[in-house]
Order: structure tokens, then C-alpha cells, then sequence
């Protein structure tokens, strides 16, 4: 259902982005010219052009409805999702929308919660093999972490599909690729759209600081999609705001809790001049972020932007208790693309762009109603279910 811009009625999804890269970067700082200040003047040239690029963010953004053309449901495969867990909303959004989505294609299906450890993620590729399934879906399970299981997998004939997670190929060239097809977003492969979702961050807070911008970004490269989301902030930055001062932050997750918080403090101290922050997803604001904001007495006079849209977050940004903005995820229309994505596999068609994009929301734009986290304003069920020829 479309509602007027500003007012459409939204759910709560979110997005956990759990995928490990070989390798952590270590911790820099890096500067350019620039004074602080607590928002951009009417002529500010870098406010200006920030702001015509991030109003196209409000509402849906980027994101687009389905192919409307597509093959009919291949009903009587086993498919087993692997999933990196299930705790979190995003997990049980997305499994929630995997198994709807399932069941009207008539699919055997199975989930096997990773509990968001390694070790658990091949053993769920494991007994996906020894139930003999026609395709094992991996949701946010980087290659790496699980490749001698899929080598197995591969021996066995079983075809693997990848939603938000990196192949090997990916974090390293020399490797090959164990995916047999991978979720296109609209921005592109996995890491091209983390690369938007940090660039609509950096563009957000110029909308807001303009050319006087002083930014702490808190990022954690250990995952692939934040060290995507950190490359595409930095990479906004120096093309629309070479002047602009940008402190990188770098956390770890073994950080979470008291640790980050007071990680993130030192750098509010540190940066008393600082006007913005920026963090490279929620957990990073819930888990320590917000509350390092409220206890430096800066709220008011620091513009915070994350992402993806929980429940929690959207309150902080309701209330004003350390987040002011964030970009959005919708995991139950992501979850339907991916299922898409393996019928026409099955099928014998190709794959074909989800259409999962980007969006952004602040505390003037795109709040859902109290309680609820934002989802996309696009009725994609009924494409689906047209295109599959179900009910």
C-alpha cells in the first residue's frame, strides 16, 4: 500500500551484517582542513548538494518492486537455510520471511540456526548434505568462515546461494567462488550496496554540516559489510567534502558493552570540536553508541546517523537519545528476492536484480508510527505471488 510521503505505515525489520573478512584494519585518523560547526549556512555549496541527493533517499529510495515476469513455483525441492542466527530481529525477520515465501513456492524446508558462531554454521551445511537437500541457502555467512564445509558441499553436487555474505572470490581473487548465485541488490553485488549504504550516511550528515562537517566515524572492519559501509563513507567524503574532517574510530566486536561506550567517549573527548558521528549499523549505537552521546551533554549539538532501522533505534531518534538518523533494510523483502533468486534456478532461468536498495529516515523524515521500525512502502507480495502463480 503507497501512503502520501512522510506517512506510510512501516514495519519493524533490521539487519544484523555479520560476514568476516581475512583480515581487521587497524585504527587511523585521517584529516583534512575544516572547522566545526553545528549545521551548514543557506549558501553552503556541500550542504546544498547533499541535501538534493539525500531528499531522493526519503520514502523508498532506491528500492523498486520485483521482475514482474519471471518462472512459475518449482514446488517439491529441499531447501535448508543456514542462517547466521535467528535471535536477532533481523534473523527472525528474515527466517520468517524465507519460510512464508517457502511455502507458497512448495518447497521441504528446514532452518538451521548458526547461533552466530562459526563452527555451528558448517555444521548446518553439514546436515543440509546429509539430508540430501537440492540447495542450501546461506544467510550473512561469509565464504571463509565456512569453506571446508562447502567444499564438501560442492563434492556432493549441492549448489549453494548466498544472501548478504561475501565469497571467497570476493574477500580474495586468487580463491574460487563456492556460490552458485549470489543476491543482487540494486546497487549492485553485496559490497557495492554496502559501499551505498555508508555513502548515504556520509551524504546525510552533509546535508545536515555541509562544508564545516567534523566527523567521528565509529566503524568495525572485522565484517565485510561494515568495512564496505566504512569504505564507501570515507569514499563519499573526500569526493563531496575534500575539506571536511573525518576521524575514523575503528572497534571490534569483542568491544561491545561497556568497552565501546567508553571507546566511544574517549573519542568525544578527544574531538571536542566534533559535529558529527557516524556508526556503520545499530548495534553499534545500542550496544554502547547512544549512551556514550548522552553522557558527553553533546546531544544537542551533534548529528548521529547509523543504520538499518530496529525497533530501539528508531525510539532513539523519536526521542532524541543519541541517534538522529539511519539508512533502512527491509529483510522480509530481501528474504522473498533471495527465494526468487533460487527458483529460477531451479527453473533453469537467471538470476535477476533484487529489488532491495537504499533508503534513509531521520527524526523529520519517514518515522513509522510508535513502536513499529521501518519496511519498504512497496507491496511486493502480490508481484511475487503473481509471478509464481500462487495464492
Amino acid at each position: 500500500m503507497y501512503l502520501t510521503h512522510g506517512s506510510r505505515i512501516r514495519r519493524v525489520t533490521g539487519a544484523v551484517l555479520v560476514l568476516a573478512v581475512m583480515a581487521a584494519a587497524s585504527s587511523c585518523s585521517t584529516e583534512s582542513g575544516g572547522q566545526a560547526a553545528t549545521s551548514a549556512s543557506s549558501d553552503d555549496a556541500v550542504a546544498q548538494r547533499a541535501t538534493e541527493a539525500i531528499e531522493k533517499l526519503y520514502g523508498d529510495g532506491t528500492f523498486t518492486e520485483p521482475a514482474s515476469s519471471g518462472p512459475k513455483a518449482q514446488a517439491g525441492y529441499r531447501v535448508a537455510l543456514v542462517s547466521s542466527g535467528v535471535q536477532s530481529p533481523t534473523g527472525t525477520a528474515m527466517a520468517n520471511g524465507a519460510k512464508a515465501a517457502a511455502e507458497l513456492l512448495g518447497w521441504d524446508f528446514s532452518v538451521y540456526d548458526g547461533k552466530y558462531e562459526p563452527s555451528e554454521y558448517q555444521e548446518g551445511i553439514r546436515q543440509a548434505i546429509s539430508q540430501n537437500a537440492d540447495a542450501i541457502w546461506l544467510y550473512s555467512i561469509d565464504c571463509p568462515l565456512v569453506k571446508t564445509a562447502l567444499e564438501e558441499a560442492k563434492k556432493a553436487g549441492i549448489p549453494v546461494f548466498s544472501q548478504e555474505a561475501a565469497d571467497c572470490s570476493d574477500v580474495d581473487p586468487s580463491q574460487p567462488s563456492y556460490y552458485e548465485r549470489s543476491l543482487e541488490f540494486v546497487e549492485g553485488d553485496f559490497i557495492a550496496w554496502g559501499e551505498a549504504l555508508g555513502a548515504s550516511e556520509a551524504t546525510w550528515l552533509l546535508s545536515k554540516l555541509g562544508s564545516k562537517a567534523n566527523i567521528i566515524e565509529v566503524s568495525n572492519t572485522e565484517l565485510v559489510i561494515t568495512k564496505a559501509v566504512h569504505d564507501g563513507f570515507q569514499k563519499a567524503m573526500e569526493e563531496q567534502c575534500p575539506e571536511c574532517k573525518v576521524t575514523t574510530l575503528n572497534i571490534r566486536l569483542a568491544d561491545f558493552g561497556p568497552a565501546l561506550e567508553e571507546k566511544i567517549s574517549t573519542a568525544l573527548l578527544r574531538n571536542p570540536e566534533a559535529n558529527g558521528m557516524a556508526l556503520s549499523y545499530d548495534d553499534l549505537l545500542t550496544s554502547g553508541g547512544a549512551a556514550a552521546v548522552m553522557a558527553s551533554g553533546r546531544n544537542d549539538s551533534i548529528e548521529v546517523v547509523s543504520g538499518s532501522g530496529y525497533a530501539a533505534n528508531i525510539e532513539l531518534v523519536r526521542e532524541n537519545k543519541g541517534q538522529d538518523a539511519g539508512w533502512t533494510y527491509d529483510g522480509r523483502y530481501e528474504a522473498w528476492s533471495a527465494a526468487d533468486m533460487i527458483n529460477r534456478y531451479f527453473a533453469g532461468e537467471e538470476s535477476v536484480p533484487s529489488g532491495v536498495g537504499v533508503s534513509m529516515f531521520d527524526h523529520d523524515n519517514d518515522l513509522p508510527p510508535e513502536g513499529e521500525a521501518w519496511s519498504t512502502g512497496i507491496d511486493y507480495e502480490p508481484v511475487f505471488k503473481e509471478v509464481w502463480g500462487v495464492s
